[in-house]
């Protein structure tokens, strides 16, 4: 959500300037006085660097805030006390900042839940309704225990994909390097070479041929790379275009597919069963875990799933209308519903798709690194056959 600027006074007069979120000015008022503030004057939009947010500076980790304010909490110190030690045990100013705005907000009367989603930016979906769910409970310490464990697990297998990838993208990195070295620098002098010792040679002139264009419209490469980084980066807006042709063509694709259902299927399964198990209504639950999807097509095909919750549909029912959704996701939620042990099975779910998520994962990395050595040793290859054959044409001229 932008960021808006307002001069505000307190309950005691006191007048300051404040940067709120909000879906707009008007969203950005109501939250103000939901604060117990009067917004004196609207002074624009705010910047992200007004808070600290700068996207090459610290960034609040949100891992490891709850890592460090759950064991407070389990030792039974008040909410706000705890965050104030986790805010002065830290060097980062993102974390200090945002440990001071939820501090204040707690003084003014408010719901930590409430602080926390008016920071959706800074903290997953999930959180502010595990939160909530443990104000309504009483049982805030043990929901935050859960949720720590959600976002550890998360940063574990996040961890796991990064680090199973770097291998394979640094052998392709380096072979691409090799490959423009080769024909860019080295068959450009071996090629001046034999032309000075008055030798011609098909084989040469084919690789001269290919250095030419590598030579002459390099700048394509960088036009493709700047094409690839502009896809990317529009990827990353959820309602965009790009992201909603990208997100219905890769479950179209052989086994991106299942690593797109593995991974979004695991993430609603999970987030279902920590809100289910504290005691969120399903209907929140359902709305909660819709946002956490990352594929907007799988999450289109369940946008209509609180409706039919609402007629008295099964929630194994509901869902099955999806495509997308595993007949055996279904046929376990579907026991879960007879037993009366619906979160149980959800997290039985989650673990499957987690687990097979990560084996096929690591299939494909053993496939992809000797796929691309071999292709590596085929395109060096290949340049060195054709000078080689080169040097046997001059061998054969000199004869």
């Amino acid at each position: 959500m932008p960021l808006f600027k307002f001069k505000v006074s307190d309950a005691a007069g006191t007048v300051s300037e404040l940067l709120i979120e909000g879906e707009n000015q008007t969203d950005a008022t109501r939250r103000l006085q939901r604060r117990g503030l009067l917004p004196l004057e609207f002074l624009g939009e705010g910047t992200r660097s007004q808070q600290h947010k700068s996207p090459f500076g610290p960034k609040l980790d949100v891992v490891e805030f709850t890592d460090r304010l759950v064991p407070l909490l389990e030792a039974n110190i008040p909410l706000e006390k705890a965050l104030g030690i986790v805010g002065e045990s830290q060097d980062n100013p993102v974390l200090q900042q945002t440990v001071l705005d939820l501090r204040r907000g707690l003084h003014e009367g408010r719901k930590f839940s409430d602080l926390i989603r008016e920071r959706g930016r800074e903290f997953p979906q999930i959180y502010a309704g595990l939160v909530e769910a443990g104000e309504e409970a009483g049982a805030l310490p043990q929901v935050m225990s859960e949720l720590r464990n959600f976002l550890l697990d998360s940063r574990e297998l996040k961890s796991f994909i990064i680090s199973s990838s770097i291998y394979p993208a640094f052998i392709c990195v380096i072979g691409i390097i090799l490959l423009v070295i080769v024909m860019g620098v080295i068959v450009p002098k071996f090629a001046t070479a034999l032309a000075g010792a008055g030798i011609k040679s098909a084989a040469t002139d084919f690789l001269m041929a290919l250095s030419n264009i590598l030579r002459s419209y390099w700048w394509i490469l960088l036009v493709i790379a700047a094409a690839i980084g502009y896809c990317i980066y529009q990827l990353r807006n959820e309602n965009g275009k790009i992201r909603q042709v990208y997100d219905s063509l890769i479950l179209k694709v052989p086994l991106a597919k299942d690593l797109v259902l593995y991974s979004n299927i695991s993430r609603l399964c999970r987030t279902m069963a920590i809100l289910m198990r504290n005691g969120v209504h399903l209907l929140n639950t359902v709305a909660i875990a819709n946002r956490v999807l990352q594929n907007q097509t799988i999450k289109k095909s369940i946008i209509g799933l609180s409706g039919e919750l609402r007629q008295g549909q099964k929630l194994s029912s509901a869902l099955a209308k999806s495509p997308y959704i595993p007949q055996l996701m279904l046929r376990m939620l579907a026991v879960g519903e007879e037993t009366g042990s619906v979160e149980v099975m959800l997290e039985r779910v989650a673990d499957r798709y987690e687990a097979d998520m990560k084996g096929l994962i690591k299939r494909l990395l053993s496939l992809f690194e000797p796929l691309i050595i071999v292709l590596l040793g085929l395109g060096v290859g290949s340049v060195v056959t054709i000078m080689f054959l080169a040097i046997m044409d001059m061998q054969g001229t000199a004869g």
